[in-house]
């Protein structure tokens, strides 16, 4: 049992490099057929009426931000827990962010936001956030759904209402080189989105001979061999989404028996598990630590994840001090399952059965 040995993303199979080596031979790279192929296949896959492409997740966040009116001042409430890459576009337009704790069930945005022009609310992990997707205390909303391709929330995709990112890179269900997308059920987005992937032209112009008629606008535009690759990959998403849930309601059940703690999700919720979190009882990091030393002993990797809390982050503001104190003693106390090389949804069935003994005989004693 080698649980660590890289298993992630799926090496592409010959009918998958038949087609990048088509696409790669059209010389069409950019602005292609397989752009506007993804862009069709996420407006069904979410039920968001539009749908626009990008090079990545961090990209559509910064075009959305601009999209949505964001501007150097803006107050922007958004989670202590996230990934840099959550607010990155938000630094480079100057944006203020107000930096809020977390709920300690589900490690999301809680509904005790703070006065803020934009909410950038986070899936995290594939769990959704409690908040209404398009707009929360009169405020409209951002979800950053880098993690949550997969999920379910009240019988629809998570994305099926209000304004979201997603991301394709190399460690989600959805695996490519680079790529992501916006979808928005609003037109007016949508059209800005298109222009600021593509410097600020107007759709549909030419981007050499045309005036740039909006701010903030870059080369945000994705290459069509990752996007036919993505298109190709969007058809496994229900086999992957089953085998993450599966695997993770398993281990989450091995966890429950021994009273770790782990991150959990509302029953209106079916998460496309992106990654297991769990810890022990109160968190304390000093047990996180003999946790994670124990189980790399046994042969199963952990990783942290978030282990710096954006407001300690120098580059967005940060101070140093202790901020939201859930958020705090959840980056500080809690590990991750597996690595994103090898996730859970990678191991086999008789895999996870060793590490749900595993985890009751070491962890559990």
């Amino acid at each position: 049992m080698n649980l660590g040995q890289r298993r992630w993303p799926p090496e592409p199979a010959e009918e998958e490099l038949k087609l990048l080596a088509e696409v790669a031979r059209s010389r069409i790279w950019t602005d292609g057929p397989w752009t506007a192929e993804v862009e069709r296949r996420m407006e069904r896959l979410t039920g968001a009426p539009c749908a626009v492409a990008f090079n990545s997740c961090t990209s559509a966040l910064h075009a959305a931000l601009h999209a949505m009116g964001c501007v150097r001042g803006t107050r922007v409430a958004v989670p202590a827990l996230t990934f840099a890459g959550t607010v990155t576009g938000a630094a480079h337009i100057g944006a203020e962010m107000a930096f809020t704790d977390v709920h300690p069930g589900t490690l999301n945005v809680t509904g005790r936001l703070p006065e803020a022009g934009i909410v950038l609310a986070v899936d995290l992990h594939g769990v959704p956030h409690g908040l209404d997707r398009v707009r929360a205390a009169g405020r409209p909303v951002l979800t950053d759904a880098c993690q949550s391709i997969g999920t379910v929330l009240d019988g629809r995709h998570v994305g099926a209402a209000g304004t979201h990112a997603w991301s394709f890179s190399s460690a989600k269900l959805i695996a490519a080189p680079d790529g992501g997308a916006v979808t928005t059920g609003d037109a007016g987005i949508a059209e800005r989105l298109r222009e600021l992937r593509d410097y600020g032209v107007p759709a549909g112009e030419s981007r050499s001979n045309a005036a740039v008629v909006r701010a903030g606008g870059h080369n945000w535009r994705p290459s069509e061999l990752s996007m036919a690759m993505v298109a190709h990959r969007l058809d496994g998403l229900d086999r992957w989404t089953a085998r993450a849930r599966a695997v993770t309601g398993r281990l989450h059940e091995a966890m429950d028996r021994i009273g770790l703690w782990r991150q959990s999700a509302g029953e209106a919720a079916e998460p496309a598990w992106h990654k297991i979190r769990f810890g022990a009882p109160g968190w304390a990091p000093q047990e996180a630590a003999r946790m994670e030393r124990d189980l790399a002993k046994a042969g199963i990797p952990t990783h942290r994840w978030g282990l710096v809390p954006l407001n300690r982050h120098p580059a967005f503001g940060g101070s140093g001090r202790a901020g939201p104190p859930v958020a705090e003693a959840a980056a500080a106390g809690t590990l991750c399952l597996g690595t994103e090389a090898a996730p859970p949804m990678t191991w086999n069935d008789d895999e996870v059965e060793q590490v749900c003994r595993i985890l009751e005989t070491i962890i559990g004693s």
